[in-house]
């Protein structure tokens, strides 16, 4: 098991792998990276030598994130802590921007945007360029990004369903309303690689061994925890590209997220349900 780097990296990413997970083309492709990387196996480790810290356990990414600090009693105090999926594509260099946004805008709950070709599994998580960070009210499972007090705040609500369904919207529910918002990072697109497949994929065929309902999951946490007018892109508090000023940022805003919906109508976007395992 490797030490961790000498010099404190202030970010942590957590990665819940498989066999085919793209960690090891996003740790080679940034040598010069500000994060460190916890791999957190969901099949047989891999002898490999490439993280800084390794894990194994729990039944999705979250709970395997809490076995992993279970298992890390010390770790160090990041600043922020990115939970991966590993069929998430980032451009080189593009983890440490991201998280360098994060935290030069102070954000409490985040996500990189997904592109408009991607899998995806709503609208509001779609890029819109006419944003740097645009505040919404929902950010997804697939790849939230905590500042270190969200994080403790809502850590929780991470064992509340096996399939990890709904907890995302839990954590909307949770923090709408006050003075912690949740912003979709548009500077920085990713690429979800694998289409959603509830019928055969792996983790859905382990869920259906162990009883586990997704849909029923989804359903309960929905019902016990509202987000008030939805899955949406909000108002105020946006940062645009180019220091536009509002009176122009927001009409330009409202026309790129028109165009997602043309689009989805004209050409269907692939879409899917994000997924933990």
């Amino acid at each position: 098991m490797p030490a961790a780097a000498p010099a404190q990296r202030p970010y942590l990413v957590f990665i819940r792998c498989g066999s085919q997970s793209l960690h090891q083309r996003l740790l080679a492709e940034e040598p010069a990276r500000r994060w460190d990387c916890c791999v957190s196996w969901y099949c047989p480790p891999v002898d490999e030598q490439l993280a800084d810290y390794y894990s194994s356990g729990g039944d999705n990414k979250l709970e395997g994130f809490l076995r992993f600090r279970e298992q890390y009693s010390n770790l160090p105090s990041y600043r922020y802590v990115l939970l991966l999926d590993d069929d998430v594509n980032f451009k080189p260099g593009d983890i440490s921007r991201f998280l360098e946004i994060c935290d030069r805008h102070s954000t409490y709950l985040a996500q990189p945007a997904l592109r408009w070709d991607t899998n995806y599994n709503l609208r509001v998580t779609l890029h819109n360029p006419a944003c740097k960070l645009r505040h919404v009210s929902f950010v997804e499972v697939m790849a939230p990004c905590f500042r270190a007090e969200t994080l403790e705040e809502l850590l929780p609500t991470f064992s509340l369903a096996k399939s990890t369904w709904g907890i995302d919207v839990v954590w909307a529910s949770l923090l709408q309303g006050s003075n912690r918002p949740l912003h979709v990072v548009d500077a920085v697109q990713v690429e979800h690689t694998k289409p959603f497949d509830p019928l055969t994929g792996a983790f859905y065929q382990k869920l259906l061994a162990m009883g586990v309902d997704p849909y029923a999951e989804l359903h309960r946490l929905v019902s016990s925890y509202p987000i008030r007018g939805g899955r949406r892109t909000l108002r105020h508090g946006h940062v645009y590209r180019y220091a536009l000023p509002t009176f122009l940022g927001w009409p330009l805003l409202v026309l790129f997220e028109l165009l997602k919906k043309l689009a989805q109508l004209g050409k269907p976007l692939r879409k899917i349900r994000s997924r933990a395992s």
